[in-house]
């Protein structure tokens, strides 16, 4: 397995940072945010994305996959197809796109979501990246692995692929061993993280927490990982609060280390 860092929470840093901070912690690479405001964005893609996979490659490190823009969820448009082909030359075997949500009526929206997953299932079969769709619980369709099962029957699993988030997943999936087993021929990418509720004002909201101080229960992720064999790319996604990147780059190497004594 190959552990990578989802670089939203890096944002100040440059390229050079990113690396610098990836090694420190004792990481594999990034899951490299592609978007506005960082080192590399949708608009300059195609130039910056193999000089940055390149960078990675010399300094011992990998980009396990490129974190699009929430809104990427048309094969068809510009900015989808660009970041597609920067991938393939660049040598990432991933994106995970954007999201499609729930409207007023189920069998219209997720008809609509496997269209439009049939159109980035085309565009990676041209570029060789494989388009991985996400499980982030609210008004999203794919919000657990039954809901993404619907999404991803019948597409070929070489060409979109699921995105597994244990924290998500806690928050309004099963037993995370049925969870992957829904899955499990698409099954490319995990993200990490846990999860805790907290009551805020009238209302009780899902807050990211470092690995270990939420409800996600690690031991049972761990054991649906052997059982379902994954030997694949795990995310850290890293979306809790830190006073700075001293404390940020501490908590991402104590979550790898018990996430390698959890996952074996």
């Amino acid at each position: 397995m190959r552990y990578v860092y989802f670089t939203k929470t890096l944002q100040a840093l440059d390229l050079a940072g990113m690396i610098a901070f990836l090694k420190e912690a004792g990481l594999d690479g990034a899951d490299l945010a592609v978007r506005p405001g960082y080192p590399v964005t949708p608009d300059n893609v195609a130039v910056e994305l193999p000089k940055a996979a390149k960078a990675f490659q010399d300094a011992g490190l990998t980009i396990g996959l490129v974190t699009a823009p929430t809104n990427l969820n048309d094969a068809e448009s510009l900015i989808a197809r660009t970041i597609f082909e920067a991938c393939g030359k660049a040598g990432v075997p991933a994106i995970k796109i954007g999201y499609f949500t729930y409207k007023d009526k189920i069998d219209v929206s997720v008809a609509e979501a496997r269209t439009r997953l049939g159109g980035f299932a085309k565009l990676a079969a041209k570029t060789g990246v494989r388009a991985c769709y996400h499980t982030h619980s609210g008004n999203y369709l794919g919000n657990n692995c039954a809901g993404l099962r619907l999404l991803l029957q019948d597409l070929d699993p070489h060409q979109v692929g699921a995105f597994v988030d244990t924290g998500h997943t806690a928050i309004n999936g099963g037993p995370f061993r049925m969870e992957l087993d829904l899955v499990r021929p698409w099954l490319s990418l995990l993200a990490i993280k846990d999860m805790l509720w907290r009551k805020d004002k009238d209302a009780w909201q899902a807050h990211v927490m470092p690995v270990g101080e939420g409800i996600v229960r690690w031991n049972e992720v761990g054991q649906a990982l052997k059982d379902a064999k994954f030997n694949g790319t795990i995310s850290l996604h890293g979306e809790y609060e830190t006073r700075d990147l001293a404390e940020r780059k501490q908590l991402a190497k104590q979550e790898l280390e018990v996430l390698k004594k959890r996952f074996g």
